[in-house]
């Protein structure tokens, strides 16, 4: 009898299909950039960079953080993040502010879409692969009649209940209608519960944008220091032809919303001129003229009353604000900005050029 080669006589080997490695972070691209602009907040900014970065997320890997900071002081942890393979830190020279401190690091990105969250934010169990997987699904999302440019979630009060994140676009009468309700649903309304949905605009407090929308409305509008660049960017990207939505199906935690805080005079001269910035941007003439009285009123009452109670400089930032509106009034953007910094200065929030 024939003998076969002992080779053919063998049982067929199994073949071994093995998962290619995956490439170095430096070469993987990733599918969401997380900005964070960090001001003198580096404790609350590692402990986030250490919440999005946990191994238990199965798609770590389809983000990448990156730090802006506006100028702080030194700190070790500064240090310790820029260490991080995973992390990009970039360092401003000066407090830009947030729109300019976002664009900072957008420049820095490479994902398809943007993240921006604030520091003092704290992300649910589970958020980095609930925020791929709907990163995913609204970019195949044709339900909402436009293509998905920018994207709010469902926001947490410290204590666990609902802050509201959506909102109308302000006008001056609902802006007068408005000051008799709480500050904290001041400027908000409740979207329906549990759905996707078009809403007019998202805070920016935690907020997810297409790459391609940010390059087509030219990204953050760096005319505002802080406050209202989140419902000028909505409203430019609607212009655009994109869809501002609500996913109620993300969570996180916002520690200190400004709704919540006291509002101290540096950030009401802020506030202010945000505000004016806005409406002299997007609004009627009379609506702007309507609400530089109102704010010209407002910053002379409480200028007499800090006199009266010896505060000068608290007196001295109301005079500015008066001095702001009148720049803005007769169209002096950029004396107007002069203004705004010489309080953060006066607030030791920014320094000299």
């Amino acid at each position: 009898m024939e003998r076969k080669p002992a080779l053919l006589m063998q049982p067929a080997l199994k073949r071994v299909h093995r998962r290619p490695a995956a490439a170095p972070p430096a070469l993987r691209i990733p599918l969401i950039s997380i900005v964070i602009v960090n001001y003198r907040r580096w404790d609350e900014t590692a402990a986030l960079v250490d919440q999005l970065l946990q191994p238990r997320h199965i798609h770590r890997f389809d983000i990448e953080v990156i730090v802006v900071d506006n100028d702080s002081q030194p700190d070790p942890l500064e240090e310790q993040l820029a260490e991080r393979q995973e992390v990009k830190v970039v360092r401003l020279p000066r407090n830009v502010g947030f729109s300019a401190g976002v664009n900072a690091g957008y420049a820095a990105s490479r994902g398809d879409w943007v993240l921006v969250l604030n520091p003092d934010v704290v992300v649910c169990t589970g958020f980095v692969d609930l925020l791929s997987g709907a990163a995913r699904d609204l970019r195949e999302d044709a339900s909402l009649g436009a293509p998905v440019g920018i994207v709010g979630f469902h926001l947490q009060n410290r204590d666990g209940s609902w802050q509201l994140s959506t909102g109308r676009f302000p006008t001056l009468p609902a802006l007068v209608m408005g000051l008799l309700r709480p500050r904290q649903s001041r400027k908000y309304f409740v979207p329906t519960p549990g759905q996707r949905q078009c809403v007019p605009w998202v805070t920016g407090s935690c907020l997810l944008i297409r790459r391609q929308c940010l390059q087509d409305v030219g990204g953050f509008d760096e005319s505002y220091f802080l406050y209202y660049e989140d419902v000028d960017l909505c409203r430019r990207a609607s212009n655009a032809g994109w869809a501002v939505c609500y996913e109620p199906h993300v969570a996180a935690r916002h520690m200190e919303p400004l709704q919540n805080r006291q509002l101290t005079e540096p950030l009401r001269v802020i506030t202010r001129h945000a505000a004016l910035t806005y409406f002299q941007k997007h609004l009627s003439r009379w609506q702007f003229k309507g609400l530089a009285a109102i704010v010209k009123l407002e910053a002379r009452l409480r200028r007499t009353w800090h006199r009266l109670r010896g505060r000068a400089q608290s007196a001295d930032m109301m005079d500015c604000l008066v001095e702001l509106t009148q720049f803005l009034e007769r169209g002096e953007e950029a004396l107007a900005r002069q203004t705004l910094e010489h309080v953060l200065r006066l607030a030791g929030m920014t320094k000299s050029r």
